[in-house]
Formats: structure tokens, sequence, C-alpha cells
């Protein structure tokens, strides 16, 4: 009961002092900086050489393995074994998008920097804010704080599952299996070398060693990508909400009497003067929006395009892999694994997309409805609204070269893609 207590007051931050005026990024998300360390990127030495350590070694890594996974392909091609190379294809694809999400990291390291610089002025300026405003705010930020425990969970239950499987299987060749039993270990990755047996010592010991070293790399690499994407567009999600909660209030408290004032009047001077004000945060929180949307582009748009344009064939071989071997009465738990976990992580970033750009039409309509055409006020900020209505028309996405548009209709054609690929297969097997 006090473990279950202890992880729910960890999942909901209960212990956490949301009444405080003085809470940053880093204190509401310690994680951030733990996980970006893990990608090149250190905050308090910002320009050490040690920061590419492990990039390189976990891109050395990928490549070597990659190479592998290659040369098996080619090898299950060859001898017929389409569910082997199928398996291999898989993990190609996972390991060579780690170098290309290392690269975009460390070549858009100071648009990361300048993101997390502005989100933490965000903290600090909105939880000095009314009480409604830092509620609103920080329920946001409180959900980041979960999906983020719940994506790590979910990577990291995917490894565990791999690791508990070849694991299980150890144990019983060592506590149980009979000397007469020819029995091989198994690694947790599948593997075949031309001249050579990869299952003799001390060839599986070092290739057991080197697939535990993948194991830990792959995930905190996609849990890390995955993870800084959402929390970054969700952060500006829950910015948007403010901005249309500034639009409902923006004419309140004010006295409409003073539109019958000479311009140069005190009173009519310090209603123009408050107007402006509201104005200026919507439009400043607006344009941090678009400029948020485009250094995220910027900085993973080439993994996004790589992961979309290869997650159809994917997903296709290893729902076809699923299907033959439920075909012959079995349930192949990897491919289902791998295949779940593909769409989930597709999914995601085009989830995103939508809610950001749904969220971004929504600012127009409520500048719109905020009430100018019921009060004599509207006169004074016309041009301005008019202004934020036209720019709020123009779709907040995520776009990159060959990527037009990252949203849930991206996602709805990559999934259809492999239907079709799915039903060749099946049709000429």
């Amino acid at each position: 009961m006090v473990l279950l207590k202890t992880l729910k007051t960890f999942f909901t931050k209960d212990d956490f002092d949301f009444d405080s005026k003085n809470i940053d990024l880093y204190k509401f998300h310690p994680q951030i900086r733990i996980f970006l360390v893990f990608n090149g990127i250190f905050f308090n030495n910002s320009e050490s050489y040690i920061r590419y350590c492990w990039p390189v070694l976990s891109t050395m890594l990928a490549l070597v393995g990659a190479a592998i996974e290659l040369m098996i392909i080619h090898h299950g091609i060859i001898t017929g074994d389409y569910s082997f190379a199928t398996e291999c294809f898989c993990y190609f694809i996972i390991l060579t998008t780690i170098p290309l999400v290392y690269i975009s990291v460390l070549f858009g390291r100071n648009k990361i920097f300048q993101l997390l610089n502005s989100m933490d002025r965000d903290f600090l300026y909105i939880c000095r804010l009314e009480p409604k405003y830092r509620n609103l705010f920080l329920n946001g930020q409180l959900l980041i704080w979960q999906l983020c425990i719940v994506w790590l969970v979910f990577a990291m239950s995917i490894v565990t599952m791999y690791l508990i499987s070849t694991i299980a299987i150890l144990f019983y060749q060592s506590l149980f299996a009979t000397q007469t039993e020819n029995t091989v270990r198994p690694l947790i990755f599948p593997l075949w070398l031309p001249e050579d047996d990869p299952y003799r010592t001390p060839n599986y010991e070092v290739f057991f060693f080197f697939e535990i070293i993948v194991c830990l790399m792959v995930p905190q690499i996609f849990c890390v990508y995955v993870y800084v994407l959402f929390h970054i567009l969700l952060h500006r999600y829950y910015l948007m909400d403010l901005i249309i909660f500034d639009c409902e209030i923006m004419f309140n408290d004010l006295d409409e009497r003073v539109i019958d004032l000479p311009q140069n009047d005190p009173n009519r001077m310090k209603v123009q003067l408050i107007l402006n004000k509201r104005i200026e945060r919507i439009v400043k929180w607006h344009n941090m929006v678009f400029e948020t949307v485009n250094a995220v582009s910027s900085v993973y748009g080439p993994p996004l395009v790589y992961q979309v344009v290869i997650s159809s064939l994917a997903i296709c071989l290893m729902a076809y892999q699923v299907a033959e071997s439920l075909d012959n009465g079995k349930f192949h738990v990897i491919f289902a694994m791998l295949c779940i976990a593909t769409c989930v992580q597709l999914w995601i970033p085009c989830y995103l997309g939508t809610l950001i750009r749904n969220k971004a039409f929504s600012i127009g309509d409520a500048i719109w409805s905020s009430g100018w055409h019921e009060t004599s006020l509207g006169r004074l900020v016309r041009q301005n609204l008019i202004i934020i209505i036209m720019r709020s028309q123009k779709p907040v996405s995520i776009k990159f070269t060959g990527l037009p548009n990252l949203d849930l209709e991206t996602f709805s054609s990559v999934m259809s893609t492999s239907y079709s690929y799915f039903n060749i297969l099946r049709q000429y097997k």
C-alpha cells in the first residue's frame, strides 16, 4: 500500500507546490534535462566535447547493427525465410533511425535551447498571473508529466518483454534442461553469420552483450525523441488555451463611455493602453506558436520524414507475419509488439499535428466571438483583431521537405497504404 501511495503521489505530483509563484520549467519537469543529456545536449557545460561521447558510440553501434541486419535480410531472402528477413528489416529501420535523430538534434541544438528558454519564461510569467491562468496552464503541464510517465512505461515494457523472454529460456536451459536436449542458447534478436556459428562460445557472449546494449540504447533514443516532441507541442497547445481565455475577457471591466471622449483624454488613453496590452499578449503568444512549430519542423523534420516514408512498408510486413502465424495456429508476439509500437509512434506526432492545427484555427473563432461587435470599444482595436483573425487562418502544421503536413490525414494515408500492401501479399502468397 505504501508503494502504491508513493507511485500515485509521484504520478499526480500531490507533493508539488502548485501555488508557488516561482515555478519554472525544470522544477516542474526535471526529467527533460536528464533525457536531453542522452541526445548530446548539456545545460551546464554546453560546449563540452564529452557530450558527443554517447551519441557517437550509439551511432557507431547502430550502424554496425544495421550492417549486420542487412546481411541477415539478404540471407533470409535467398533462403526463403521471409519471417526471419522481415523481423530483421524491422530492426534495420529502428537502427537506421538512431543516427538520423542524433544528427538532427545536434544540428538543431541552438533551436532546442531557444525553445526550452522560451518555455521556461512562460512558466515564470504565467505562474505570476491570476489563479485561472495559472491553474489552466499547470493542469496542462501535469498532463504532460503523466503522459511522459505513460510513454516511458510503454517503451520500457516492450524492452523488458524482449529481455525477459530471452532470460527465461536461459534459466530453463540452465536449471531444468537435460543433457540429452539439443538446446541452443537464445539471443535477444535473431542472428546469422556467413562463415561462423553466432551461438557458440565466445561468439554468443559477445553478441549477447552487444544486443543488451542495443536494448538499452534504442528505447532511450525513441523515448526522448517522441517525448520532447509531444512536450514542446503540448506546451504550446495549452498556451493557446490561455490565448482563447484572453480573447473571452478582452473587453471585461472597461468603460465603454470613453469612446465618446476625445482621443487625448486620459480616461480614453488609459482604456486604449489596457486594450493594447491585452492584444499585445495575444499576438506575442500567437507568434510563439508559429515559431515553435517551425523550429520543431526544422529540428525533427528528417526523422519524421523517414518515419512516415518507411512506416507503411514496415507495418505491412509485420502485420503479414502476424497473419501468417495466426493461419498456422500460433501468435507471433514479437511482430505484434513491433507493429503496435510502430503504429503508436507514428500516431503520436500525427495526432499532435492535428491537435495544434485545430487549436490554432480556434483562436480566430475566439477573436470573432470576443464580443467586439457588442461593445463600442471594438472600434479601438478593430484592425488588430482583423489581422489576428487573418493570421489564424494560416494552418499551423509540422512540415518538412518531402512531408507537406504531419496530421491524422497523414497517419490515415500511411495505414491505408500498409493495408493495400498487406492485401497484395496475402493475395499472392
